[in-house]
């Protein structure tokens, strides 16, 4: 079904062919999942299943085109991360150890930090920065950006108008340009040339 268009894939769907699921699933999941994991979601790919779940649910009473069922997605997406945020605000961190990893008792040194900081370097620091952005810019930053949702959608998915979402989107980039200059004129470690940045 890889050449199917997006009305055969939801018709398809709606008669819960396996086939055509997979198909909605493959064009889109890893845009959902890269915005999950921009919200900062502790397991996008459980969430990302979740929004399809439920997207597959409403696929009955769904009537649009394929920006329209994107639109869908990142609305469903957009709660499931609010909801895994509030989840876990009330919850008391705890992290679980994996035996294997320990190289006192696997007898294999693990991955350094410092390889696994920069594998993770540059999706870390772009992560931090969207971040500090407002909660508004950064879901317009990651619905525009990471989801490639047109304006008129991610409107719809944030429930604001077009020059709303355009302003936050003009302030967001604003701001994440302001914050890589600073990040590239940041002194390094040997630097001693007394370069202050503001």
């Amino acid at each position: 079904m890889e050449s199917a268009s997006f009305g055969e894939l939801l018709d398809g769907a709606r008669r819960g062919e396996g086939a055509a699921l997979a198909g909605l699933w493959t064009r889109h999941a890893r845009t959902v999942a890269a915005f999950a994991r921009g919200r900062g979601v502790e397991d996008p790919d459980a969430v990302t299943s979740d929004v399809f779940l439920a997207a597959f649910g409403q696929l009955d009473g769904f009537t649009g085109d394929v920006e329209a069922f994107r639109a869908l997605l990142f609305t469903i997406a957009r709660r499931r991360a609010t909801d895994d945020l509030r989840r876990r605000s009330r919850r008391v961190p705890t992290s679980s150890w994996d035996q294997g990893g320990d190289e006192r008792t696997s007898g294999h040194p693990v991955d350094s930090a410092e390889s696994t900081v920069l594998a993770r370097e540059a999706v870390g620091d772009l992560l931090n920065l969207i971040d500090r952005l407002s909660p508004g810019q950064r879901d317009v930053i990651l619905l525009r950006l990471v989801a490639e949702l047109p304006i008129e959608s991610t409107a719809t998915v944030l429930g604001k108008s077009i020059g709303t979402v355009k302003s936050l989107q003009r302030r967001g980039l604003a701001s994440l340009r302001r914050a890589l200059e600073r990040h590239d004129t940041a002194p390094t470690d040997g630097d001693h040339s007394g370069k202050v940045t503001p």
